[in-house]
């Protein structure tokens, strides 16, 4: 395969004296150099003299080319001590033009696998100096010539090849893969290049190994440096070719990824600098400098594996102690993360867990990009292994599984083994004790315990010095997450909102994507349940982009949660209905037991209005089993609410008011509106409200249904004039939200204001709702003639909509039931339902309002 790119700087290269092409083994040098050789055009003549064991004297070899020259004059062509090989003669270049004046000798070098000696160096510098510019030397070598190559740098007489021009790019690649009749996709070709660093004879082996393999992705992830052709082809080429002290060199540095000169020199005991490891990258093109680095280096992936499964092999024993080394190395030096990875290699579990304390990042286990790695390195932490550092440790793992429990325990552990006197004491293990101890108390159903323990972790982390929320954003996000949480938990919207924002702050500045995703979701919740809608559809979209982007690889389940509370509170049932399936199959994070409360009020608000009053009340009852109710927290008490005023929806009034009065926050503003409106539907006074000013600590709901509670307690006192009143207070409230939900389940006193054809519906066109829902309830025929409909109509059941058409067919009772295969009764309760929920008095009404709504197919003609 012919690489015009090669030939092109080989072309531009003989135009100096010297061009040397160095690069270890299966980089191709001879290759590209016959190709240019046969394409080659111009007036040069060109000699190729390739060197092996059997080559007697090759400095004597290049002196004879200078004496022919200094004999000869200009005239090069006919010269007879020019040697090529097998006795060819010279070829004039042809093919591809090359700017060499005409009588210039291009003497091609190839020193294959010999190393080129210092009386070679001489000769070459010498027939360099000597030929006065009438031979261009190119020089094909696996490693630096003894000559003074920066000397010709400076002068500009050295045109250098090196591996990383020869490596293949991914285009070129792809066509070699082609020629080999193996059809990949862009990424796996990218995947290859990658792990092969575009070295031409390993690019040549994976394509053998790929030959007729059914299955390539496998097939690449199989493709390894220590195994197979890969392994001989580096062992016979490459390592046994090197000098004893150089071999020992290259296995003891591959246990790390990144060679560095003192750390190189604490894994063999022996002295390097940098210019030592410059010199064996310029002698062995398998350790290359690190892109940005001053004095960093790295080996080839495959080289590298191939390296580490024979130091394994002939060195057993000594690998845990190199490791150890390293680990040593890299706590000294700063770099935590890679003193742990070492020091469980060298199977040093205590020293780990010591590392990832010590430097505060143990709350990389939990939250940030260095989660899944951690999580990775740990796993076997043994349950039995001792120190303070070890149980804080398990006890972030713990968490991470969403085991409180074994959390707890393990802290308890560390907390004891610190009171030790004779336990190392550091302030790191207590800033983690109390961080993690703060994380697992916002998990329990005690909101305040949890949000004194999240106020403390806060006070620790401010008070440690030097800032670690700068260094290790994890540890404020930890906080801000746990904080945030519990201030949701009891309701107190403007902090927890002010909570979770911070903690955007820092995740956005310091790229941590997985919590940016996480905050950003709950932010949005709050905003719903606050009755921001608008700005919690927002946030909860930005949250969902980093999932789009491939930011983050899972959409928040807090954001989807958010989202459907928004729509559900907007009237729109479909939607909201479709973010709760979506819910259900998210990821589980910390906030599981907040979002499964907060999922549980939207899932029975949505059967409510969708008639099925028994089952929102059998969700409402199950989620308070699950959450818990020993506190009078908001969302505790939520749950409390929306179940009695399920109860009161279906007139169960007495049980909706004992409901109430047995929760411990019966006093609070939600749960007083339940009972003055189960007094006012029951005929009787009820127990009388707070003044209801529009404040921002009270949810925007809460404030919209205290003015619809108190206007349908006017009706009931005879003021229908400031019940007009408070119905309007409630709409200018509600309306830059489109807050619709409760006018749609607005006392039945309140009805008659709402009529689909009343000046009030007139006035305010945003309560007609976005769509009624689709689904069983509806045929398609139906839902394609549906008009807009009001939001104060709740969604008939399948049964109840198959009776409201045999009503509209003029239908008895009695031909309904026999028609249905059900009883009597069971229509009639049918038909109260439909009666309710379309606000009609008698059957006929309700037709004439299904009619209206787009509920049944058009009004037929008179």
């Amino acid at each position: 395969m012919l690489r015009h790119r090669l030939l092109d700087l080989v072309s531009q290269g003989v135009r100096r004296p010297i061009t040397l092409v160095s690069a270890p083994a299966g980089f191709g040098k001879t290759l590209l150099l016959v190709s240019w050789e046969m394409l080659a055009a111009g007036p040069a003549t060109v000699r190729h003299i390739a060197l092996d064991l059997s080559s007697e004297h090759p400095a004597a070899l290049l002196d004879s080319v200078l004496d022919g020259l200094q004999r000869s004059g200009s005239s090069l062509s006919d010269d007879p001590v020019v040697f090529t090989p097998a006795d060819q003669p010279g070829q004039p270049l042809a093919g591809r033009h090359t700017d060499v004046e005409p009588g210039t000798l291009v003497l091609v070098v190839d020193c294959g696998d010999l190393t080129v000696t210092p009386e070679l160096g001489d000769s070459l510098h010498h027939l360099i100096r000597g030929s006065a510019g009438r031979v261009r030397i190119v020089l094909l070598t696996r490693s630096d010539p003894p000559l003074p190559l920066h000397l010709y740098r400076l002068a500009g007489t050295l045109a250098e090849i090196r591996a990383a021009d020869l490596a293949f790019t991914v285009e070129e690649a792809t066509a070699l893969l082609r020629n080999q009749k193996l059809e990949l996709t862009h990424s796996q070709v990218v995947e290859l290049q990658q792990r092969t660093d575009g070295w031409p004879a390993g690019l040549m082996f994976a394509a053998m190994g790929l030959a007729g393999k059914k299955d390539v992705e496998q097939a690449i992830r199989e493709f390894r440096g220590d195994a197979g052709n890969v392994a001989a082809y580096l062992m016979s080429e490459v390592l046994d070719a090197q000098p004893p002290a150089l071999r020992e060199f290259l296995l003891r540095t591959s246990v790390v990824d990144e060679v560095r000169p003192a750390l190189a020199q604490a894994l063999t005991d022996r002295a390097c600098d940098l210019r030592s490891l410059e010199f064996i990258s310029h002698g062995n093109s398998f350790i290359q400098p690190v892109p940005g680095t001053d004095d960093s280096y790295c080996y080839q992936p495959l080289f590298r594996e191939f390296l580490r499964t024979q130091l394994y092999f002939e060195r057993p024993n000594l690998v845990p102690s190199l490791h150890r080394a390293a680990a040593v190395w890299f706590s000294q030096n700063g770099q935590r993360l890679e003193a742990v990875r070492h020091a469980i290699r060298g199977r040093r579990w205590g020293d780990a867990a010591r590392y990832l304390v010590e430097d505060l990042d143990v709350a990389g286990l939990l939250v940030g990009r260095q989660r899944r790695l951690l999580a990775e390195l740990f796993a076997d932490l043994p349950d039995d292994l001792t120190g303070a550092e070890a149980a804080i440790v398990r006890a972030a793992r713990a968490l991470a599984d969403f085991d409180v429990a074994r959390c707890t325990a393990e802290l308890d552990t560390a907390r004891k083994t610190l009171a030790d006197p004779a336990s190392p004491h550091t302030r790191a293990a207590e800033l983690a004790i109390i961080i993690l101890g703060a994380v697992s108390a916002s998990l329990g159903a005690d909101v305040e315990e949890g949000l004194d323990a999240a106020l403390a972790a806060e006070s620790a982390l401010r008070a440690a010095s030097p800032n670690p929320a700068v260094t290790h954003p994890e540890l404020k996000l930890l906080v801000a997450g746990c904080k945030g949480r519990v201030l949701l938990q009891r309701g107190d919207f403007q902090a927890a909102l002010a909570t979770f924002t911070e903690g955007i702050e820092v995740a956005e500045a310091t790229g941590v994507l997985d919590a940016l995703a996480d905050l950003l979701g709950m932010a949005a919740l709050v905003e719903a349940v606050w009755g921001h809608l608008r700005q919690a559809t927002e946030t909860a979209s930005h949250a969902s982009a980093l999932a789009e982007s491939g930011a983050q690889p899972q959409e928040p389940q807090s954001a989807i949660v958010a989202q459907a509370w928004v729509r559900a509170d907007q009237g729109d049932l479909v939607g909201a209905q479709e973010f709760v399936h979506r819910a259900a199959d998210a990821a589980p994070t910390h906030d599981a037991r907040v979002l499964e409360a907060a999922l549980a009020l939207v899932r029975a608000r949505l059967l409510r209005a969708g008639g099925d009053a028994d089952l929102a009340g059998a969700e409402l009852r199950a989620a308070r089993n699950s959450y818990g109710v020993h506190h009078d927290g908001w969302l505790s008490q939520s749950l409390v609410v929306d179940e009695a005023k399920t109860l009161v929806a279906q007139n169960r009034l007495r049980e909706a008011i004992s409901v109430i009065e047995h929760s411990r926050g019966r006093d609070q503003v939600g749960s007083l509106l339940v009972l003055q409106r189960a007094a006012t539907e029951a005929g009787e006074r009820g127990p009388g409200l707070p003044p209801l000013t529009t404040h921002r600590a009270v949810a925007l709901e809460t404030q919209v249904e205290g003015w619809l509670v108190q206007a349908a307690e006017s009706i009931r006192t005879g003021d229908p004039g400031r019940s007009g009143l408070c119905v309007e207070r409630a709409l200018r409230l509600a309306a830059p939200e489109h807050l619709r939900r409760p006018f749609s389940e607005a006392p039945p006193a309140l009805q008659g204001l709402l009529q689909p054809t009343g000046d009030l519906m007139r006035r305010h066109p945003w309560l007609r709702a976005p769509g009624l829902p689709r689904g069983h309830e509806q045929t398609a025929a139906h839902v394609s003639q549906t008009r807009t409909g009001l939001v104060v109509t709740s969604t008939l059941t399948s049964k109840e909509h198959e009776v409201l058409q045999y009503l509209a067919e003029l239908l008895t009772t009695e031909e309904i039931a026999s028609t249905m295969y059900v009883s009597v009764n069971t229509v009639r309760s049918h038909v109260r339902s439909i009666l309710r929920k379309l606000s009609a008095s008698r059957r006929n009404e309700a037709v004439r309002r299904a009619w209206e709504l787009g509920l049944l197919p058009s009004r037929p003609e008179s």
